[in-house]
């Protein structure tokens, strides 16, 4: 079975094809990094924070250097660089 289109037909499936592309750039992006941290029983929403042996400088990305402390958690994706050495004690 085959389908034939009109002129018309084509150009309005190219019309509503253009469109979408033009709309989902438009689309809301997500950052990347973490909502939130909790180092050593301390809860932080915002990166630009720091303490003994870490340092949070953007939302993706937290420091440890020669930290030895409590357990770290993240809301969502976080890269770790480590400095020296680092102990962390599960809470």
């Amino acid at each position: 079975m085959s389908v034939v289109l009109s002129n018309h037909h084509r150009r309005q499936i190219l019309l509503v094809a253009m469109a979408c592309l033009c709309v989902l750039p438009g689309r809301p992006s997500y950052a990347a990094g973490a909502d939130g941290l909790t180092i050593a029983g301390q809860t932080y929403d915002e990166p630009g924070v720091s303490g003994p042996g870490w340092s949070w400088s953007d939302a993706d990305h937290l420091q440890l250097n020669d930290y030895t402390d409590e357990a770290i958690g993240a809301e969502g994706e976080l890269v770790v660089t480590l400095v020296g050495q680092n102990v962390v004690d599960e809470a």
